[in-house]
C-alpha cells in the first residue's frame, strides 16, 4: 500500500505563487538588462559585471552598471535598483566567507581593500571593494561586483581539442592492432 506524502514545496520562492513586480518602464528595462547581462557572465561571453557602489555617507546615492542611454536613470527608484543587484548577489552566493582583506594605497592616497568571495558557480567570484579616505576608519564608498577568473569559451576549446587528440590517438592504436 502506498503512503501518501504531502507534496508541500520547499521553496516558496521558486514554487510558491507571487504576484507581479511593480518596476515602472526604466526598471523594467534596466531588470533585463542585468538579466542579458548576468546570463552573459555565466555563459562566458562576459568577463566582469560591475554592479553595485554604495555610499555610506551619501544614502540617497546609487552607483550602478552602466546603462544605454535608452534607459532613463532618473526614472529608476533607488530601493527597486538596489533590491534587484542584491537578487543577482544572493542569486550567485553560496553564503560562504570571503578570502583575505587585501590592501593598496590608490594614486590619490586613498586606502582601497579588496576581498574575494566564492560563489557556487567555481569559475565566477565576488569582489567586494572598499575605499578609505585619510584615517576613516569607514569606507566612502564600497563596491561589488562579479569576475570570471576563467575563459569558459577557451577553456571549452581547449578541452576539444584535447578530446580531438585523444580520439585520434585510441583510433590509431585500434588500427595499428588490427
Amino acid at each position: 500500500m502506498a503512503s501518501e506524502q504531502s507534496l508541500e514545496p520547499t521553496n516558496q520562492v521558486l514554487m510558491g505563487g507571487r504576484k507581479r513586480t511593480a518596476y515602472n518602464p526604466a526598471e523594467r528595462e534596466f531588470s533585463r538588462i542585468l538579466q542579458q547581462r548576468l546570463n552573459e557572465l555565466l555563459e562566458g561571453k562576459r568577463n566582469t559585471l560591475p554592479l553595485l557602489r554604495h555610499y555610506p555617507n551619501q544614502p540617497n546615492r546609487l552607483g550602478v552598471m552602466i546603462t544605454p542611454a535608452s534607459v532613463p536613470r532618473d526614472q529608476l527608484r533607488l530601493p527597486v535598483v538596489e533590491a534587484l543587484i542584491w537578487e543577482v548577489m544572493t542569486f550567485v552566493s553560496p553564503d560562504g566567507a570571503g578570502g583575505p582583506v587585501s590592501q593598496a594605497l590608490a594614486p590619490d592616497g586613498s586606502l582601497v581593500e579588496l576581498q574575494l568571495f566564492a560563489t557556487k558557480f567555481p569559475h565566477i567570484i565576488i569582489e567586494r571593494t572598499d575605499c578609505y579616505i585619510g584615517e576613516s576608519e569607514d569606507p566612502c564608498e564600497t563596491t561589488w561586483g562579479l569576475r570570471r577568473m576563467q575563459n569558459q569559451r577557451a577553456q571549452t576549446q581547449l578541452n576539444r581539442v584535447l578530446d580531438v587528440a585523444n580520439l585520434a590517438i585510441e583510433l590509431l592504436g585500434v588500427i595499428r592492432y588490427r
